[in-house]
Formats: structure tokens, sequence, C-alpha cells
């Protein structure tokens, strides 16, 4: 199971950077992002480590579903998601090749957030 939940993950983190690139100009919908979101919270769950970051997933899947965007907790949220996955980045238990994806992850999420 833990090899289907790495591959879920892996997959996740693919699609993301996919979507975001460098962070810069990025177009995505409120509905692309829930999606996305919803993939990361099935992703990861039952992760020790990810708590913080599923709360704050589930967090901004829940602001986006409501419709009322408040541009700074969107801005806030992602600056939060960017500095545990920086910390996540740095944990022994991640490969260099993830560290490397994550580290773009990080970087995208700070540049999309000035979007906002």
């Amino acid at each position: 199971m833990e090899e289907a939940q790495t591959t879920l993950e892996h997959r996740m983190l693919t699609d993301t950077l996919g979507a975001f690139g460098d962070g810069n100009a990025v177009a995505i919908s409120p509905e692309q992002g829930i999606l996305l979101l919803e993939g990361w919270m099935n992703a990861l769950r039952g992760d020790i480590g990810a708590e913080r970051i599923l709360a704050e997933v589930e967090a901004l899947r829940d602001h986006l579903k409501s419709g009322e965007f408040d541009e700074s907790t969107i801005r806030n949220l992602l600056l939060s998601l960017a500095s545990h996955t920086s910390a996540l980045s740095h944990e022994p238990r991640v490969d260099q090749a993830t560290a490397r994806q994550l580290s773009l992850l990080v970087t995208a999420l700070r540049n999309f957030s000035h979007q906002f």
C-alpha cells in the first residue's frame, strides 16, 4: 500500500508542477484548483508528517468552494503551504529527486501567491 501512496503523491506532484509551471502568470480556475487540492488530500491522507500541509490544503479547498474569495487568505495559505513544503523537502526520508521537485513546487507556490 505504501508503494501506491507514494505513486499517487508523485503523480500529484507532477500534475501540480505541470499546472503551475514556475507559478508566474498561471491561469488556474477555482474549479481546477479544487480538483488539484482534492487530489492532494487523497494523496496525503495517512502520510505521517504531512498533517500540517493536509490541514492547509483542506482550508484552501474549503475557501475556494465557498465562492467568496479573500485574496489575502488565499495568499497566506499558499505561502504557508510553500513554507511547510520546503520543510518537508529537507526531511531525511525524501529522496533527492523528490526534494528537487518539492523545491520547484515551493517556488511555484510562492510565485503564484503574488498573483493575489
